[in-house]
Order: C-alpha cells, then sequence, then structure tokens
C-alpha cells in the first residue's frame, strides 16, 4: 500500500507540474478572457472593389420616327444583323403625300402672285420720278402726289411679303418633303436588332421615347460588348480609366470574363436613399464564341482592381482601430475639429500598448503597413468589443496561436 501511494502521490506532483508548465507557457490562455492576435509581416495586397450593372453592346442606338402614321411593313427582325442604310420600316405615306402636294400647290400660287406684285412694284418704282417732277413743276397737287407715293410705297411692302410667302411656302414643302422621306426608316449604323417593339398596323408616334410607340425598334453595334456597372461614390475616386477587371454573367456561370475599364461618369445617378451611383463602362474580353453569347440588358458584376502592392507590410484588418483625435492636436494641424487617427494595441510584456499606425491601400483581410509598427510585432485582433475598451498600458493575456496558424488549420480540417 505504501508503494502505492507513493506512486500516486508522484504521479500527482507530476500531472501538477505538467499543469503548471501549460500556464507558464500559454496553453491555458485559450480562454474567454484571453485576446485573439497575429504578427505583422510581408505579402501581396490587391485592392479591389465590387459592384452590378448589365452588358450592354458598344453602341446602341433608339429607332424611332419623326412623323406619325400607320406601320405598313417591319422589314427585319428581331436579332437579325442589318448594315448602315438597310430598309428597317415602312410607315403609311398616302396623308404626307397629299400634305406635300398641296404644299407644292401653295407654292406655285404664291410664286404667281409675288411675280404679279413684282411688277406692280416696278411700275410704280418706275412712275415715281415723273410725279416728282410734275409737282416740281407745280403740275400736281400735293395731295395727289401724296396718293402716288403712298401707292409707290404699298406696292414695295406688298412686293415684299408676296416674296416671303414664297419662302414660307417652300420651306413648308421641303418640311413635307423631309417628312415623306422619313416615313421609311432605315438602319443608321451596322449593328443587330436586339428589341423589335413594333407591330405591322400600329401607329408609330414621335416624341419621347418613353411613350408606347415612340421606339420601334433598338439596333446595337455587337462587335464590342461591355458592362455597364454602378459604383459607389466612396469607392469611384478609386476608380480610373486603363484599370484591370473581371466580369461575370448570371445567365453564363463558371464563365469569367477579363476587361478593362474604358469609362468612368463624372455625373452621378440618384437611386434609393438619395446614394450617389456612378456610371463604370468595362469593355469585356474573351473568346469569339463567349462574346456571342452576351445579350444586353443581361445582369453583370465587375470586380475592378485598383490599386496593388508587392511584398509590402501588412497588417490585419481587425486590429486597426479608429480613436477620436483631441481638439489640441487638431488645432495643432490647424484644423476646426478633431478628426480621427488609427491605432493598433501591439503585445509587450504582458500589456498591450496603443501605437499609431499609417495604413494604405487594402483587401478583405489586410491594410498596407506603411508606418507605426515593425515586422514582426504582435497586435491584438480580438474579440473586437473587447479590443474596443482596452486601454492603453493594460495587462493582457494571449491565446497560445496567432490566427494565421489557426486559418490554415481550420482550412487543413477542411
Amino acid at each position: 500500500m505504501k508503494g502505492n501511494t507513493k506512486l500516486l502521490v508522484f504521479g500527482g506532483l507530476g500531472l501538477a507540474a505538467l499543469i503548471a508548465l501549460g500556464l507558464a507557457f500559454g496553453g491555458a490562455k485559450d480562454d474567454d478572457s484571453a485576446f485573439s492576435w497575429d504578427a505583422v509581416g510581408r505579402g501581396d495586397i490587391r485592392e479591389t472593389i465590387s459592384a452590378s450593372g448589365e452588358v450592354r453592346a458598344k453602341t446602341q442606338v433608339n429607332i424611332g420616327t419623326s412623323v406619325a402614321g400607320e406601320i405598313k411593313a417591319i422589314h427585319v427582325k428581331d436579332g437579325q444583323d442589318v448594315k448602315a442604310g438597310d430598309l428597317l420600316v415602312t410607315i403609311d405615306q398616302e396623308r404626307l403625300k397629299q400634305a406635300m402636294a398641296q404644299a407644292r400647290a401653295a407654292l406655285e400660287a404664291s410664286r404667281q402672285d409675288a411675280s404679279r406684285l413684282e411688277a406692280a412694284r416696278r411700275r410704280a418704282e418706275e412712275s415715281y420720278p415723273r410725279y416728282e417732277s410734275l409737282r416740281h413743276q407745280g403740275l400736281m397737287s400735293d395731295e395727289d402726289f401724296l396718293q402716288q407715293k403712298l401707292a409707290r410705297d404699298t406696292a414695295i411692302l406688298a412686293s415684299s411679303a408676296a416674296r416671303a410667302n414664297v419662302a414660307q411656302n417652300d420651306a413648308n414643302l421641303k418640311g413635307m418633303e423631309d417628312g415623306l422621306s422619313k416615313a421609311t426608316l432605315r438602319a443608321p449604323v451596322a449593328g443587330r436588332v436586339t428589341s423589335l417593339k413594333a407591330e405591322k398596323g400600329e401607329t408609330a408616334i414621335p416624341g419621347i421615347s418613353n411613350l408606347p410607340g415612340a421606339v420601334l425598334m433598338i439596333i446595337s453595334d455587337m462587335s464590342e460588348m461591355q458592362a455597364e456597372i454602378k459604383v459607389n461614390e466612396s469607392e469611384v475616386v478609386r476608380t480610373k480609366v486603363g484599370q484591370t477587371a473581371q466580369v461575370t454573367v448570371e445567365s453564363l456561370p463558371g464563365k469569367v470574363f477579363q476587361g478593362s475599364v474604358i469609362e468612368v461618369a463624372t455625373g452621378t445617378e440618384k437611386t434609393g436613399n438619395d446614394a450617389n451611383l456612378y456610371k463604370v463602362k468595362v469593355v469585356l474580353q474573351g473568346a469569339r464564341e463567349d462574346l456571342e453569347q452576351l445579350r444586353p440588358g443581361m445582369s453583370a458584376r465587375a470586380v475592378i482592381l485598383t490599386r496593388e502592392a508587392k511584398n509590402v507590410l501588412r497588417i490585419p484588418l481587425q486590429a486597426v482601430l479608429e480613436r477620436e483625435g483631441s481638439l489640441e492636436e487638431a488645432q495643432k494641424r490647424g484644423l476646426l475639429a478633431p478628426t480621427s487617427r488609427n491605432v493598433a494595441l501591439v503585445f509587450r510584456s504582458g500589456k498591450a500598448e496603443e501605437r499609431t499606425v499609417d495604413v494604405g491601400i487594402a483587401n478583405t483581410q489586410f491594410f498596407e503597413l506603411k508606418g507605426g509598427l515593425a515586422e514582426g510585432d504582435k497586435v491584438l485582433t480580438g474579440p473586437i468589443r473587447k479590443l474596443k475598451d482596452l486601454k492603453d498600458r493594460a495587462s493582457v493575456a494571449l491565446r497560445s496561436k496567432p490566427d494565421s496558424e489557426l486559418a490554415k488549420l481550420k482550412d487543413a480540417k477542411k
């Protein structure tokens, strides 16, 4: 019994020693009171923005009419390729032809009237010097002379009005001729009919494009496909022409189209809650057979690479906290109100030291670290609620493994 008692005692002492060693080396620090952490390291950072939109052709032309009338014939089908100048739609021309005939007759009548009045003007002006001579010789009374002067002036005005009437009727006839020519619609550009909205027998209506009958069809230049996305105002400042992009289309799962930004709008679009969105156009690249599957209006999502930094110091996103600056600091910088600053809590000799850090670009995991810390520094990363309330120089306990190692173990188990 004594031997067994000694074994139990020595076994208990050994177990206690193991527990003490575990506590000393952090084995028991993975409890609820311990903080998660990671070390400042080096790596690459790619800053991207994501936004949704739709697929568009390089050029989309709404085909409408400037003359009203019944649609007599539609010469194309939806999806048909057309060349510039191809016949698209014929609108009823009978009413326009009748109006043009009336305008031509009115022009001819006004020309004849203008000729008659022009002849009367010439006679009046030719006779006027003779009346002036008679008046000077005392052979014509002042009253008769004034009557002849009034007749001359009236003839001049009538001739001028007749010429204006001729010009007006001529312009009216040209307008009728132009309207008749526009009753036959032709393709203004080469492309594909991507939306045929009209039917034979319907009435084509000139005017505002959102009225039924105003837009007869849409012709799209399919030689270049684009994604037109809407980017939030907080991110559009980082978007520039020439940046690389990748676009996915909801209708074509699994396909990724490479692209580049070709246009960034300077004007905004108001949406719900008055959020400001800016249109950004991305030209799509890829195999011809893949691009030919795209249709204008398909839902698209783009990821744009805005900036990239290689082999730079980086710090986990959750390690960077925002602290409100003091009014004294703001005044020293010439500011009227305090501004925020970025800080990180560094583990030093069992305590958390608050350090101001300068950060650059970011991805979904890291900030680029431009100053404030050195490679290898241990920074606290969580829990976030405790981290925000943690004071400078407060004593802390760390978990045994850094976040990066725990992430690798988690990935290995999957």
